[in-house]
């Protein structure tokens, strides 16, 4: 994004702190692997999440997964600003073992990308006169799209989890904060 210096600045921070996620879920992803090979099986499934997701109750992971699909997102079709037509919550994913190594090898997919392609895909009024590229929530969706994975987008009572941080009040007490704040119109989170 090279709208002006205080947002190129931002985004590229933004981009390192992407990539070093990537980069550690693939590190655990091989690690996975290695796993299924000594022991000779395969996991099911498989649950990608950033490491500032919090867990808001208890779900029914069977009830997810008995819908059609290969990867399960937060529909977040409520959030403000909404979500772009061009994009997919990348905050949490539940995807089937066939499809797992895609996110799990992420990081590597996104360093062979030309994302450029990516912002070929997108609206003249969201790239700002081709200033403006593709969010990590845009990369998602292009990368899925062609790889014709079927999406499944989840109320928020049906995958209860929000973006947090914890904030240490001068009583010494945390207190989680919300960020990028996920809410669905069909199964809200009550």
């Amino acid at each position: 994004d090279n709208r002006n210096t205080a947002i190129s600045q931002r985004t590229a921070n933004a981009n390192r702190n992407l990539l070093r996620l990537h980069l550690a879920i693939q590190s655990l992803w091989q690690t996975a692997t290695k796993w299924e090979k000594e022991e000779d099986f395969r996991y099911d499934y498989v649950m990608f999440l950033r490491d500032d997701s919090l867990w808001l109750k208890k779900f029914d992971i069977r009830n997810i997964l008995s819908k059609g699909g290969d990867i399960f997102i937060p529909a977040c079709d409520a959030r403000d600003p909404p979500l772009q037509p061009s994009e997919l919550n990348d905050h949490i994913l539940i995807s089937r073992r066939d499809t797992a190594d895609l996110f799990g090898n992420y990081y590597s997919e996104l360093l062979k990308r030309d994302v450029k392609v990516c912002m070929e895909r997108l609206p003249d009024d969201l790239t700002k006169g081709g200033k403006r590229g593709c969010n990590s929530e845009m990369l998602l969706k292009w990368i899925v799209d062609e790889r014709n994975i079927t999406v499944t987008k989840l109320g928020q009572s049906k995958l209860p989890f929000q973006r947090s941080a914890n904030v240490k009040l001068p009583d010494g007490s945390n207190v989680p904060c919300f960020h990028k704040f996920c809410q669905s119109q069909k199964h809200p989170l009550t």
